[in-house]
């Protein structure tokens, strides 16, 4: 029974037209996370209502949360990637492993997570600002989000055992889930509703961590109940130190090439800090509306990572080609789009976030510049969620890192000029460079592994 299951996953993944099944896996997965991306806007409207000063400590803890979600996810691709590339190679004993061992790192991850949020919040909060009000804000805020992160830890792995195995329903169940609960919660427990008292930016970290153990509990029932690929047992979470090898080959490379994003947003967060404490306002509301206009793009990253591993395994190169051409298509259209938006329809997006005064008057000229890199960045991500299902994590880290350095030395200098509005163009500037260096990647690893692939019949 068990070969009959992992047999008509094959079939899937292996056989299915690949415009099918990035349909069939991609669209569950993008249509959660633009609900997802929402509710990370209602948050930011939410904390908005409440002062300029809270929505600049969001700002600031952006690199917190972020490097949360950078290092699960990034652990979990060497998961999903291993994980699939197992099943192509139809070794499904060792695929169950890297599952289980995937959730005993997430979980170890968690512990990491909340020493931090015991102990050294505040201290970050003092590294970036004096502002003695913003510093008890984002402690707060931020001090809730890490001490409860074993919620968003199980909800990663959980949803990254749904899309290895094709199960992209049970994923978008679960990312809906959270978004829903958190969009309802937000607003009862910031301003306080149905006799809970009103908590301020305490409740919307309240809400957000509630979210994140509901969606949880989601994409638990769903590995249970559903995901016969993988079955779940205490066994599993034996550590092979093989399979934690190939993990974190994959995997540690992919989560410090996410964890640079946070760096990257606290490194500009003390560049736009020169000009005004406005600005970094300005860069989070940007933040949170790039993550809604490229949510596609993302969850084509998450998804084709799991067809191009499994493929691999399998030696199917002409699919993986094939799926290269119609995620390219897919994100340029996606970017065209968002440039549109953002161009056209600048100062609706900044009314939404209750944009006034300088937010407002640096915000109209920074959306418009910023945009234009959508092209670019698009391409890079797509590239990355490549090299990382060919266990090349190491060439998207280099990448990342370029990116990283590229984007904080060109705005610093730019920021020389006294110009804010100058220094938006260093995501423009950036990104074009980043995207040669990644296609040049790509085409050094098309040539050692693909171009060499023979299917074995």
């Amino acid at each position: 029974m068990n070969n009959e299951l992992n047999s008509e996953k094959e079939n899937e993944l292996g056989t299915l037209p690949i415009k099918k099944l990035l349909l069939k896996m991609a669209v569950p997965v993008i249509l959660s996370m633009l609900v997802q991306s929402l509710y990370n806007i209602v948050d930011s409207i939410y904390v908005s209502r409440i002062s300029e000063d809270a929505l600049t400590a969001i700002s600031l803890a952006t690199p917190i949360s972020s490097l949360i979600a950078s290092v699960t996810v990034g652990l979990s691709v060497g998961v999903n990637a291993i994980l699939s590339k197992k099943l192509g190679e139809k070794k499904y004993q060792e695929a169950n492993q890297a599952a289980g061992n995937g959730i005993v790192i997430e979980w170890l991850c968690f512990i990491v997570f909340f020493i931090f949020g015991m102990f050294f919040t505040r201290m970050f909060y003092e590294m970036q600002t004096s502002n003695l009000h913003i510093q008890q804000l984002g402690t707060a805020y931020t001090s809730i989000v890490c001490l409860f992160s074993f919620g968003v830890c199980t909800q990663v792995i959980m949803e990254r055992l749904l899309i290895s195995t094709g199960k992209t329903i049970g994923s978008m169940c679960s990312l809906l889930t959270g978004a829903v609960v958190n969009i309802i919660l937000d607003p009862i427990m910031i301003f306080g509703y149905f006799g809970i008292p009103a908590l301020g930016i305490s409740g919307a970290a309240i809400a957000t961590v509630i979210a994140q153990f509901c969606a949880a509990l989601v994409a638990f029932g769903f590995n249970i109940f559903t995901n016969k690929e993988i079955h779940f047992h205490l066994g599993m979470l034996k550590p092979n130190f093989k399979i934690i090898k190939d993990i974190f080959i994959v995997g540690l490379p992919a989560a410090l090439t996410q964890a640079i994003s946070p760096l990257l947003v606290f490194g500009m967060n003390q560049i736009l800090l020169g000009f005004t404490t406005a600005a970094p306002a300005v860069y989070v509301i940007y933040v949170r509306l790039q993550g809604f206009v490229m949510m596609p793009v993302w969850g084509l990253k998450n998804t084709v990572v799991s067809i191009i591993s499994y493929n691999y395994g399998a030696k199917n190169k002409a699919r993986m080609i094939q799926a290269m051409k119609y995620c390219l298509f897919i994100v340029w259209g996606c970017a065209v789009l968002g440039i549109v938006i953002m161009q056209g329809f600048t100062n609706d997006l900044l009314a939404i976030f209750n944009a006034s005064g300088e937010i407002l008057s640096i915000g109209m000229k920074a959306l418009k510049i910023i945009s234009l890199c959508f092209p670019f960045l698009g391409t890079t991500l797509i590239i990355g969620s490549y090299l990382q299902a060919l266990g090349e994590s190491n060439k998207t880290l280099l990448t990342s890192i370029m990116e990283f350095i590229l984007m904080l030395l060109i705005a610093a200098l730019l920021a020389n000029t006294g110009n804010i509005d100058i220094v938006w163009y260093a995501f423009v500037m950036t990104e074009a460079i980043v995207v040669f260096i990644a296609c040049f990647f790509m085409r050094s690893v098309y040539k050692t592994k693909i171009a060499l692939l023979q299917k074995t019949e």
